[in-house]
């Protein structure tokens, strides 16, 4: 997709309920009517006229295939795991080498807990003796290290979608001027934030504003069919958080965990926000939950944007 997106909404979609409502039951599984193509369907490619960085952390061997496959101009290659670190907030994607897992859980765990959208493909070896450690952080992918030519591709190319989306979202309502300035840096805000604000009291501090201020501003400019409390904006992003980490065979139990969240917390937020079980959220994806997210935002600003 080229050119400047405005948001739309799809014709024949029903409104999502206010948090007081019965929910409308339109499963994901059905398809969208008419749904136009829209941001979230933008191949990440290149934001800003500037292709999509990933961070490395390797030796010379590694960072020599790495850059085979990628591209030199794509990669950034880090001194140490603090490098990597500051890295990692530019970039679509993080590439680590380790042999021994142990001493980079922690900085990994990092990464994850500031950019949770971030992809982290792990490359290793197949005799490491600690791959179970996985077992308790959410990396998308683990490559053994003769495996980086022919799968590393296929990896970068499955990584980073949502983050990348959300950011590109987020960029597009801010650059709507039919939109109240005050809603568009809200947006802005818990759309490309690193990490994402969990409450209202968190975005204030991050818009040095108040929040009865926010919830004012939220309450003034968004329709009747749309997202109706600052706090379901938020919840929609630690939703689409969790569903971006869920794999399968892994729990909602450790996804949640993983994302400093309950799994009840998470079953709760579906039904409300969207109608659904985690379970039917789980079977379509994130990307698909990511689309229906946008609809809803544009919804939301339906007067603004017609």
């Amino acid at each position: 997709m080229t050119g400047h997106w405005e948001p739309r909404i799809a014709p024949g979609l029903g409104p999502f309920r206010h948090h007081n409502q019965r929910p409308m039951r339109r499963h994901l599984t059905e398809p969208l009517v008419a749904a136009p193509r829209i941001a979230v369907e933008t191949e990440p490619g290149h934001r800003g006229g500037q292709e999509r960085m990933i961070a490395v952390l390797a030796s010379a061997g590694v960072w020599a295939d790495v850059k085979s496959v990628t591209g030199h101009s794509r990669c950034r290659l880090a001194a140490d795991q603090s490098q990597l670190l500051r890295f990692a907030g530019d970039a679509h994607a993080v590439v680590v080498e380790a042999l021994d897992l142990a001493p980079i859980l922690g900085v990994l765990r990092d990464i994850k807990e500031q950019h949770p959208f971030l992809s982290i493909i792990l490359v290793t070896e197949q005799d490491t003796p600690d791959v179970g450690a996985l077992s308790s952080l959410a990396v998308e992918a683990v490559l053994f290290r003769h495996q980086i030519t022919a799968h590393l591709p296929a990896a970068l190319r499955y990584s980073g979608r949502s983050a990348f989306r959300l950011r590109v979202l987020g960029e597009e309502f801010g650059r709507n001027e039919a939109i109240p300035a005050p809603l568009r840096r809200l947006l802005t805000c818990v759309l490309t934030a690193a990490p994402p604000p969990r409450t209202v009291q968190q975005l204030a501090r991050l818009l040095k504003s108040h929040p009865s201020t926010i919830r004012r501003h939220w309450r003034r400019g968004v329709s009747s069919n749309g997202i109706q409390r600052v706090k379901d904006l938020l919840d929609w992003i630690v939703l689409l958080n969790a569903l971006s980490v869920k794999q399968p065979g892994l729990s909602w139990r450790v996804a949640a965990r993983r994302i400093g969240a309950h799994e009840s917390t998470l079953r709760r937020l579906a039904l409300r926000l969207t109608g659904d079980t985690l379970g039917a959220l789980a079977s379509v994806g994130a990307t698909r939950l990511l689309e229906r997210f946008a609809e809803t935002l544009a919804e939301s600003f339906c007067a603004h944007l017609h």
